[in-house]
């Protein structure tokens, strides 16, 4: 019988079910195999990635006079290019991104219930055993919240910095800069759906995060609107924004890595779990 917690947020508590345990211990091995070496290696790239990601335009703000506004259009330009070419890849590959979102959702389960198996516990939050994906609403998150984000973000800083404008965009290298951004995200994407449609990849699974981009302009404009209080209508906004975001970027990174440590227990534990059953 469902319940709920009375202390902090209400949460719904189901109880683990066969249906539950049946699935786990289908897709454990799979879960398993997927968190060998090569995920170690794929993690601490990303890992390295973000972290020179992040560290690059600080050092670049604040050693060699980078513009603190040119470095945020290229971040809003990203994310709206990154939005439509996964609608466009959701919309024209939904079989493949099905595929690999429920190998992502399965991953989940094995690990949300290996994770109550190894502390005794016979029920879990709702929102985590019984999550399911849900495209058509990502890409409703991602519309709705990346525009309403975005016209927030830059009335708040064209009215607090006034050199955020049209004029950002008649520097002629940062006009060729995101066109050459545009371009490789454009090209790959459509390479991507030729490739799944006719070519060597129509078998595996096409890797979309609808709704993420959305949410990341929200925490964006929420970030703005924190730092345009705190340094006031006359300050350096755009400057202690990128320098925030990109500080946030470098300590994912360091996180991600510390994720990698952290996840050497459970992943023995299921290991050897799986090994006492035969």
């Amino acid at each position: 019988m469902n319940r709920k917690r009375t202390h902090g947020n209400p949460e719904v508590m189901v109880p683990l079910t066969d249906d539950d345990l049946q699935r786990f211990h289908r897709c454990a091995p799979a879960a398993l195999d997927r968190r060998g070496g090569r995920f170690v290696a794929d993690e601490l790239g990303t890992a390295l990635r973000l972290f020179v990601m992040g560290l690059t335009p600080i050092v670049g703000m604040m050693q060699f006079g980078w513009s603190a506004s040119q470095l945020l259009c290229f971040l809003l330009v990203g994310a709206w290019v990154s939005i439509l070419c996964d609608i466009a890849k959701f919309a024209l590959l939904r079989k493949a991104a099905e595929t690999f979102a429920q190998s992502r959702y399965d991953n989940w389960h094995v690990w949300v219930v290996a994770d109550a198996l190894r502390k005794g516990r016979e029920e879990l939050p709702k929102t985590q055993l019984r999550a399911k994906y849900r495209p058509g609403a990502g890409v409703l998150v991602d519309v709705l919240l990346g525009s309403v984000s975005t016209v927030v973000i830059c009335m708040s800083l064209g009215k607090a910095d006034s050199g955020l404008g049209m004029g950002l965009l008649e520097d002629r290298g940062v006009l060729y800069s995101l066109a050459g951004l545009v371009g490789y995200q454009v090209l790959f994407t459509a390479w991507e759906i030729v490739d799944h449609k006719i070519g060597s990849g129509k078998d595996r699974g096409v890797k979309i995060a609808v709704g993420l981009r959305g949410v990341g302009l929200l925490f964006l404009m929420l970030l703005v609107l924190v730092v345009g209080n705190a340094v006031g209508e006359n300050g350096p906004v755009a400057r202690a924004v990128m320098l925030a975001v990109n500080g946030l970027v470098v300590l994912f990174g360091l996180f991600s890595v510390a994720g990698l440590w952290m996840m050497r227990g459970e992943t023995a534990w299921l290991r050897d779990y799986l090994s006492r059953r035969g």
